[in-house]
């Protein structure tokens, strides 16, 4: 290990690039690992080094690679090919993030250019002579292509020979395996299980997606679910795992799995307060008679009936109630100025009917909530959600 002087980094937990670059380098640093409240209450990623603080995350990431060596900057020439490569990830971050949505001709555009860049790389002498090393720009593909295989783009990166052994060569090495170890020990083992579309698990998934925390999303159809029913908590779904345990009730889960992830506070009671008062009216409109009675009926006559007074009668009191509490708050979210489960369980709501998946009630129905709408907006943009939207499920 290598001792470069007193170096600290304050970071989200798990696969961070500048912890990477550190542990792969052997640098000797303490750390402190930013929790997801944390980091939803507007903390960021530091890393001191002998006094000095450096918060911006392009000068983040170059010293922790002067630091181990993984940054080659006593040979300028490598220095600019490696540059070359991490300007070129930012760019290519930089439009998909931007976009409406992730473009697959954007990634592949820039993949096939990385890849010739690369191969280029690898007919340079000195770059020969130490292919064994890992070197900045490849913790980025790292980091990158890991991103990519998230989502269910037809982007075949892989495919690129030379991005795949660079990502590789960061992935099987031994100081990350032993990373991704610790990564997986920090939360409890959780199995989510819902059936094959959003409905009351959305929320819990997002918010467990958002806050970066492992878990297993098991979809099940009506047949498998008939089959377990007599073995599951109040007969019904959704219900989580946790460690083993299961556990029922969508906005309790959602609950727990906010306290995890820092999306529903332990300890702002007026922020915690605000969330329930607007979990109860969701939750009344769920057990409403109108709600189950439309969903489960067989008859589509009856059922029409019903969806009409559903979307006359039922869900606009509902969604007026919802209008009204956070229209008082006038916060930048539902309940205050940070993304909480409450801006979730709105969400999910609102694109139950604006989806147009329940027939007889016409998606115009949330039009005239503006601030609701605005909420739906803001958690639809968040980059988490928009990145969980184009992952396979």
């Amino acid at each position: 290990m290598r001792n470069t002087g007193y170096v600290h980094l304050v970071a989200p937990a798990g696969l961070h690039p500048v912890r990477l670059a550190l542990c792969i380098g052997g640098i000797v640093f303490e750390e402190r690992s930013l929790s997801p409240t944390d980091v939803a209450e507007g903390q960021y990623a530091e890393l001191h080094v002998n006094g000095t603080s450096f918060t911006h995350f392009d000068a983040m990431f170059r010293l922790a690679g002067r630091l181990s060596g993984l940054y080659p900057v006593s040979s300028p020439v490598m220095a600019l090919h490696v540059d070359e490569i991490l300007h070129v990830l930012n760019e290519a971050r930089a439009k998909t993030n931007n976009s409406s949505e992730l473009e697959t001709t954007i990634i592949l555009r820039y993949a096939s250019s990385i890849e010739a860049r690369l191969q280029r790389l690898g007919g340079i002498p000195a770059f020969k002579v130490l292919n064994d090393n890992v070197f900045l720009h490849e913790i980025a593909l790292y980091c990158w292509v890991k991103s990519i295989r998230k989502t269910e783009l037809d982007v075949e990166v892989d495919k690129h020979k030379c991005i795949f052994a660079a990502a590789s060569k960061v992935e099987n090495h031994r100081r990350v395996k032993h990373l991704s170890t610790q990564d997986s020990k920090m939360y409890p083992k959780l199995k989510l299980t819902y059936f094959p579309f959003p409905g009351r698990a959305e929320p819990i998934r997002l918010a467990l997606f958002i806050s970066g925390i492992p878990f297993e999303d098991e979809r099940i159809d009506v047949e498998e679910l008939n089959k377990r029913r007599s073995t599951l908590p109040f007969n019904q779904l959704p219900v989580l795992q946790v460690d083993g345990e299961v556990v029922s009730q969508a906005l309790g889960i959602l609950r727990y799995v906010g306290t995890l992830g820092g999306l529903y506070s332990p300890s702002n009671s007026k922020e915690v307060f605000r969330i329930d008062e607007l979990f109860s009216v969701i939750d009344e409109f769920y057990s409403s008679y109108t709600w189950n009675a439309s969903y489960f009926e067989t008859d589509s006559v009856e059922q029409m009936r019903l969806r009409t007074i559903l979307a006359k009668e039922t869900l606009p009191k509902t969604l007026n109630f919802l209008e009204q509490r956070t229209s008082k708050w006038n916060e930048r979210y539902s309940v205050c100025a940070r993304l909480t489960v409450a801006d979730l369980a709105i969400y999910s709501l609102l694109w139950t009917f604006q989806s147009g998946r329940i027939l007889g009630v016409p998606v115009s129905v949330v039009a005239p909530y503006k601030m609701l709408l605005g909420i739906y907006e803001a958690v639809a943009n968040h980059p988490k959600a928009r990145e969980w939207g184009f992952m396979k499920h």
